[in-house]
């Protein structure tokens, strides 16, 4: 294993593979830029160019940009408060607020030493589950999964102290918009209403949009008021953020191995993962909580943390079985089909372990490239925050409805995202929380496939298996500890909760 490291390192390090690794980072950096876009975008575009490349070359690019998107659009998060990608949200609601008191570039600081961190230990992680990974997942059925699912519904309770009740709605109703379209088992059409467009059912990207991006901006334009009045603290800020974030190790490695952890079950993506540990994150605080959503480092860390780290967890099903973790390793199943690459149990052999490595290593160089050409540029970009809104306002709204437009080249996808926007900027208004309607839009597809399943194969017996049971328990400790905070604090020590709940100020300070 040892030899099949080194080899695939010194095959990566190469001037001719090395090249395009630093391609798919500087794409990937450039469409974190952009709100809206994501890795998801820039690897389908990149699909027809890695046709003819070797093996290491198409994994080195593919992985690099998937990786750097999640690096990349921290810059808009924290600048403008608009996520850079539906993965970005949670870490816009301490970054902004950091950037508006100047303190941009320690947001920025602390979130890309959280990225690169991260994207070191999701690559431990997948190097460590991919030989044990195998009897777990084989043994998952549909009524697990299903199950699963409803684990990750419940975690809704976790992210919404003070307003279950409200946050809940928001999941059904996001459970609801997911049935919208064909049945999955049945083909049957629901919820259309005559509309031809509804018949594919709402894209994600098109949700995420209008939910979390366009009532920023409008926010924004309204009003109209720079994000920052100057740039507090500039000089050195983003070395501040840095050794701000070292300080709190127990943030980091705990959420980086909770996020690893989450990206191992197929469908959790970057977009549920980033809530979660931001949730956990803020109940194990137990000095003050209410910092957080004011500009809490802590805040910016949890999410950015999660989000790189579940980069090595999503691909160890991807890799091992075959079975996309994510849409983005769905994209990347078709390039690894298009470069000759089996994926599944023959990765493993000795002939092909070296892929295995080739992907590990770029994992973590993508990371470190990434994170230091961001750190590098932080300066730069962060006076974005002294402009006002209508600079750049309508342009963000521009490509905001042009990346709702290219999701399915369909002009239903541009009303689509403006209805959503408007209907999300009503809900901002009411401060009923969104993050659980998307919660539910992404689990409720595979919610519903795994129970015609887990009936149609068991009928109902299966409600007795061991596994379901425990899983079921999990799921009413869950609710019950979302009102009980006992949830939160578990997953504290986990985390390192002595390091969280230190006091704000000393969180912030640089």
């Amino acid at each position: 294993m040892l030899e099949s490291a080194i080899e695939a390192l010194q095959i990566l390090v190469s001037p001719q593979h090395l090249v395009w690794l630093f391609i798919g980072v500087a794409i990937g950096l450039v469409l974190g830029l952009i709100p809206g876009l994501g890795g998801l975008t820039g690897m389908a575009v990149l699909l027809p160019l890695i046709v003819g490349l070797e093996p290491a070359s198409g994994i080195a690019m593919l992985i690099g940009l998937n990786a750097a998107t999640t690096i990349g659009d921290t810059f808009p998060s924290v600048l403008m408060g608009v996520p850079g990608t539906a993965a970005s949200q949670a870490t816009v609601l301490d970054g902004y607020p950091m950037a508006r008191k100047g303190l941009a570039n320690v947001a920025l600081g602390a979130a890309f030493t959280s990225n690169m961190l991260g994207g070191f230990i999701g690559a431990v992680v997948l190097l460590v589950l991919i030989p044990l990974a195998r009897p777990i997942i084989v043994g998952m059925g549909s009524p697990q999964l299903f199950m699963l699912t409803l684990l990750g519904f419940s975690l809704v309770a976790v992210l919404a102290r003070g307003a279950v009740g409200p946050a809940f709605m928001s999941g059904l109703i996001g459970m609801l918009l997911a049935t919208i379209g064909s049945a999955s088992m049945t083909g049957e059409y629901r919820f259309v209403g005559g509309i031809f467009y509804l018949y594919d059912g709402l894209d994600l990207s098109v949700l995420a949009v209008g939910l979390f991006a366009i009532p920023s901006v409008m926010s924004l334009l309204t009003q109209n008021q720079a994000v920052a009045r100057t740039l507090a603290h500039q000089r050195g800020g983003v070395l501040r953020g840095a050794r701000a974030a070292l300080r709190h190790k127990g943030v980091l490695v705990g959420n980086s191995l909770l996020g690893s952890a989450l990206g191992i079950v197929p469908g959790i993506g970057g977009s549920v993962i980033d809530w979660i540990t931001y949730g956990a994150t803020k109940q194990a605080v137990r000095k003050d909580r209410d910092q957080f959503g004011k500009g809490d480092i802590r805040g910016v860390m949890a999410p950015e943390a999660a989000n790189n780290a579940k980069d090595g967890g999503v691909l160890v099903p991807t890799l091992m079985f075959g079975i996309p973790g994510s849409a983005t390793a769905a994209i990347l199943l078709g390039g690894f089909a298009t470069m000759g690459i089996a994926t599944g149990p023959s990765m493993l052999r000795a002939e092909n372990l070296y892929l295995i490595f080739v992907i590990i290593w770029t994992l973590v160089l993508a990371n470190a490239i990434g994170a230091m050409s961001s750190a590098a540029l932080a300066g730069t970009l962060s006076k974005i925050s002294l402009l006002k809104p209508y600079t750049y306002g309508p342009f963000l709204l521009v490509i905001m409805v042009i990346a709702a437009y290219q999701a399915g080249v369909r002009w239903g996808d541009v009303v689509a995202v403006i209805v959503i926007g408007l209907l999300a900027w009503l809900m901002q208004a009411l401060k009923w929380p969104r993050p659980p309607l998307l919660i539910g839009f992404v689990l409720g597809t595979g919610a519903e496939s795994y129970l015609w399943i887990s009936v149609g194969r068991y009928e109902w017996s299966w409600l007795t298996q061991p596994s379901v049971i425990v899983i079921g328990l999990l799921i009413v400790l869950t609710l019950i500890a979302g009102f009980t905070d006992v949830f939160g604090r578990l997953l504290g020590r986990f985390a390192g909760a002595r390091t969280m709940t230190e006091p704000a100020e000393e969180a912030n300070r640089g």
